[in-house]
């Protein structure tokens, strides 16, 4: 095909032509001499793109001025908002109406320049009031919905009321309720928690009191026979025929004991629980299973199932009781550890309104300058501390925990070797007095150690350098743990010796038996071990109320007077200062009281009783000593602290004690001699069998019913029900989690609300100065 002329033409022009411009045909044939011209030069293409350029820029920085105008507008309108709707509008997604309304805004933005238009005094007061009843509102709904739900608020007001004024009017008749005000007037709230749980614990030995008392030792009183030869018959069992022999070795033995004592001695009995004490209703081997008479013919009491049920259900009442008071406790600090606002809540909110004494007062003042000079410390040490100030702190720390390891092992080599040597040593013909130490060497061990440990812990704990919180919480457990492994290596020795001992007296149930037919034995042979056990319990539970008392008025009571004369003549006298109470070390002995109290149920029916007098005598000695010889400590502690701190190490304590019990009662033989399970006492039952056999005396239906409780058929639906229980309150816990941060946040909103809105007052209170001045 021929190509046109024009086409012609313009190729020839081309070729004349220096320069390509745009729009311009190449010619084909002179491709090969094309050459791309370099934008360096001045070339018409090169022009172009810099136009392009340009033009890019200029439109870049109207959109960007357009923007700015527009966050302009938005700044100008928000600064007339809430802080709150602030936030709020800027971290929700928009609706599709509310993009269109701001698109509208824009436009409207970019036609008037004028978009800060002064408002009337009039308008802004009217557009304030409106807003601060809009956020009233908004504080007032969040109060009656997610506040009201976290703290339980969906009940019927009145049913609320009347609950309230039946725990008000009780309240007016509780015990020592004077005694608890006076406290916390003089001492604040702190300390007066303490009270408050000895109170607590005295209401629980009660519990545990009369459902021991009413289900074990007033039936063992009230019924017969006697003796428990007489419960034999004839044509018994040869076990339960060994039984009647074994026990009327020890009757014998007992008897030429006791009737060859003077009245001294028979005092020393009473401090030991030996002698004539040993075979009361205090000890577990006097009882055994009684008879009586109904309409329908003879029935017989089931000691041993008593003793079991009233010991399991006094463990269960206690477990529910700490697990309940834990969970108030808890409750109570809940989101103050993290606060976010923890110095103004200790300027504003750290004043105990109970205290009415003018000098309690300014001790209180004190410890709240003491309390801020000490967070501020701390804070200041956290910011300043440096690596290798952090590497000689850790070798300091851990030199001093293997310290500590190694007084703790001291110790409790010192309690196993007293232990031990008391069985060897109690057999030896020695005098009254020196008989007497004997006996109570592990005791007085165990006592010494508890006083003297836990003062080198609280010494030895501020090289650690912690803060005073944790000062706390190490001595707390340190001496907590000192004082439940002295128990634990105690029962261990005590296990060693009379169940896993030698066998070279091995008789009726015992390994300390001299001979099972001679009533004429080896003086300090045990005859029943679990007699024995509760009365090593019985002496700890004796000695540690009379070393409560002769510290009060041998150690308290004098430094109290000498500080009151020779504190401005001695400086010694003045720098050792009054007594103080000290908290920690007073939970402690409580505790303990109580652990002991738990673990020597079992073996001593009425211990459960002593604790209860131990408590009530705790009580008036302790709230004596405060008023009269201490002066208020230095250092304070969060009274919800307190309480949860209290329950904590009280349901450690629970735990440890119900593990040995527990493996007692289903694994270890009984003694033949003694108890009311020695009617089961062969070498293949426990005590636990006493439950088997009545639930195999049971109908077969109920029989069958109760044996399916331990199926994996129950078991296993049981167990998936648990779970689902657990996840569900693992999600609700998330749940209140996420509540509390969202009202954390609210309330910080609600804070900087009241601000703006002062701010905004303010203006116009001078904007309206200033026109009544013009």
């Amino acid at each position: 095909m021929e190509r046109s002329p024009s086409r012609k033409r313009s190729y020839r022009h081309h070729e004349q032509t220096p320069d390509y411009e745009m729009g311009t045909i190449v010619n084909i044939d002179d491709m090969q001499n094309f050459k791309i011209p370099s934008f360096r030069q001045d070339t018409p293409v090169a022009t172009i793109i810099r136009r392009r350029n340009a033009s890019s820029r200029r439109k870049s920085t109207i959109r960007r001025r357009e923007r700015e105008n527009i966050n302009d507008y938005v700044e100008v309108e928000e600064n007339h908002m809430l802080p709150s709707i602030q936030i709020q509008r800027r971290e929700r997604h928009k609706t599709l109406r509310e993009r269109r309304s701001s698109k509208r805004a824009e436009k409207s933005v970019l036609e008037n320049d004028d978009v800060d238009k002064a408002k009337s005094f009039r308008e802004r007061y009217a557009e304030i009031k409106e807003r601060h009843d809009v956020t009233r509102r908004l504080a007032s709904l969040l109060r009656d919905t997610a506040s009201a739900k976290l703290t339980d608020w969906t009940r019927p007001k009145k049913w609320e009321k009347l609950t309230k004024w039946i725990r008000e009017f009780f309240q007016h008749f509780s015990i020592w309720s004077s005694h608890m005000r006076v406290i916390e007037g003089k001492f604040g709230t702190a300390i007066m928690s303490y009270f408050r749980f000895l109170r607590w614990l005295m209401f629980l030995n009660a519990y545990i009191m009369i459902i021991q008392f009413f289900c074990i030792t007033v039936p063992y009183l009230a019924l017969n026979p006697r003796t428990f030869s007489e419960t034999v018959l004839l044509n018994a069992s040869n076990f339960i025929q060994e039984a009647k022999q074994c026990t009327q070795n020890y009757t014998n033995y007992h008897d030429d004991i006791v009737r060859n004592e003077t009245d001294f001695q028979k005092f020393l009995d009473f401090l030991l629980g030996t002698g004539w004490m040993e075979r009361t209703v205090l000890f577990y081997g006097e009882y055994f299973n009684k008879t009586y008479y109904m309409p329908d013919g003879m029935k017989t009491y089931d000691m041993g199932l008593a003793y079991l049920l009233s010991a399991g259900v006094s463990f269960v009442i206690s477990f529910i009781l700490i697990v309940k008071n834990s969970s108030k406790a808890i409750k109570g600090t809940f989101g103050m550890e993290k606060s976010v606002t923890m110095y103004c809540n200790k300027v504003f909110c750290s004043w105990d309104y109970c205290i009415r004494n003018k000098k309690a007062a300014k001790v209180k003042k004190k410890s709240l300058i003491t309390d801020f000079r000490e967070s501020l410390e701390e804070q200041r040490k956290t910011w300043e501390k440096a690596e290798d100030s952090k590497i000689k702190l850790f070798g300091i720390r851990v030199g001093m925990n293997l310290l500590i390891l190694g007084i703790l092992a001291g110790a409790l080599y010192l309690v196993y070797y007293t232990t031990d040597r008391l069985v060897e040593l109690q057999k030896q013909e020695l005098h009254v007095i020196v008989a007497f130490i004997v006996q109570y060497i592990p005791t007085i061990t165990i006592t010494i150690l508890n006083f003297v440990i836990p003062i080198l812990f609280q010494k030895m704990v501020v090289l650690e350098k912690y803060s005073s919180r944790a000062e706390i919480n190490f001595t707390l457990a340190r001496s907590i743990i000192l004082r439940l492994a002295s128990l634990v290596v105690l029962v261990g020795t005590l296990y060693r010796l009379l169940i896993l001992g030698s066998a070279d007296y091995k008789t009726c149930g015992n390994n300390k038996w001299t001979d099972s037919n001679s009533t004429s034995t080896i003086k300090g042979s045990i005859k029943c071990w679990e007699t024995y056990v509760g009365q090593q319990i019985y002496k700890l539970v004796l000695l540690d109320l009379i070393v409560e008392v002769v510290i009060v008025v041998i150690v308290q009571f004098p430094r109290r007077l000498v500080f009151n004369k020779y504190q401005k003549k001695y400086g010694l006298v003045k720098k050792l200062g009054p007594n103080q109470f000290d908290l920690t070390q007073n939970v402690i002995d409580i505790i303990y009281t109580q652990t002991i109290g738990w673990f020597g149920m079992f073996f001593s029916p009425l211990i459960p009783f002593m604790t209860f007098l131990k408590c009530i005598i705790f009580f008036y000695v302790r709230k004596w000593t405060l008023l009269s010889n201490c002066a208020q400590p230095e250092k304070t502690n969060a009274t919800s602290r307190s309480n949860s701190l209290f329950m904590m190490v009280l349901l450690l304590s629970f735990v440890f004690v119900t593990v040995p019990i527990g493996y007692m009662v289903g694994y270890i033989p009984p003694s033949q001699s003694c108890g009311p399970f020695r009617v089961y006492s062969n070498s293949s039952n426990v005590m636990f069998d006493t439950i088997s056999f009545t639930i195999k005396s049971w109908p077969d239906t109920a029989r069958d019913i109760f044996f399916f409780f331990g199926t994996v058929g129950f078991l296993v639906p049981v167990m998936i029900l648990l779970v689902l229980l657990m996840y569900y309150f693992w999600l609700l816990g998330q749940g209140y989690k996420k509540r509390e941060q969202l009202l954390t946040v609210q309330l910080k909103l609600e804070g900087q609300d009241k601000k703006f809105l002062l701010a905004q007052v303010n203006a116009i209170l001078m904007q309206a100065d200033a026109v009544n001045t013009g």
